[in-house]
């Protein structure tokens, strides 16, 4: 009997309508995608591997700050708590302040210490295709548990010597862009078939299993 792939849940970001992004267990942004893009003004460039506070300068509907660098959010994570349906006021890069509804989906990482939180948002109220997205990631995503790390120190990482090849590295940083596998292929003027092929040397090459993964330790050891 045939089994089907799960889909890698920064497959399913990159393919939805609704602006997505996803941070590490530092706060950093990781993936940024083109509908993010869309709604938010900001490039990737500008925002990837910065904390995700300093971007959206998040504040809850009576104008109290909600967003700084001990995010609430990563801290319910450590406690093992749900993180509920929220709405917040974000800014976007004009300057111009708008209210977004935001779903969080914990996704564990190789190591203990380690996750990346997914961000789904729209303006206003949540729809039914960012219900059908969350769907698809749980679905597709093992849940084994998010491990308790509230005891586990926060180690700073220094930079590494990657084993990747630039073009491989020029692959996961697009992959960061949140572009999907046919647009990777299209920018670098090669066949989808050997983006994958990079993407799997890269998922060999760094450990992991995942391309959210992948993405999570590159910004983790300073290779984008």
């Amino acid at each position: 009997m045939s089994t089907k792939k799960p889909l890698d849940p920064l497959e399913i970001v990159s393919s939805t309508a609704d602006a997505a992004f996803a941070t590490d267990e530092e706060g950093r942004i990781v993936i940024w995608s083109q509908a993010a893009e869309r709604l938010l003004g900001y490039d990737p460039a500008r925002v990837l591997g910065k904390p995700c506070h300093e971007i959206l300068c998040g504040r809850d509907i009576f104008g109290n700050r909600f967003c700084d660098e001990r995010c609430i959010l990563s801290r319910m994570v450590e406690r093992r708590e749900a993180v509920s349906h929220f709405e917040l006021d974000i800014s976007k890069a004009s300057g111009e302040t708008i209210r977004a509804a935001f779903s969080v989906l914990v996704i564990p990482g190789p190591r203990r210490s380690q996750y990346s939180l997914i961000h789904i948002l729209r303006e206003s109220s949540r729809g039914p295709e960012a219900d059908e997205l969350i769907r698809r990631i749980l679905t597709a995503t093992p849940a084994p548990g998010l491990p308790a790390i509230v005891d586990v120190p926060a180690v700073p990482q220094a930079s590494v010597r990657t084993p990747l090849t630039p073009r491989e590295i020029e692959v996961l940083g697009l992959m960061a862009d949140g572009i999907s596998t046919t647009r990777i292929a299209d920018s670098l003027f090669i066949s989808t078939i050997t983006v994958r092929n990079h993407i799997q040397n890269i998922l060999r090459k760094l450990e992991v299993h995942s391309k959210l993964e992948a993405v999570a330790l590159a910004f983790r050891n300073r290779l984008l």
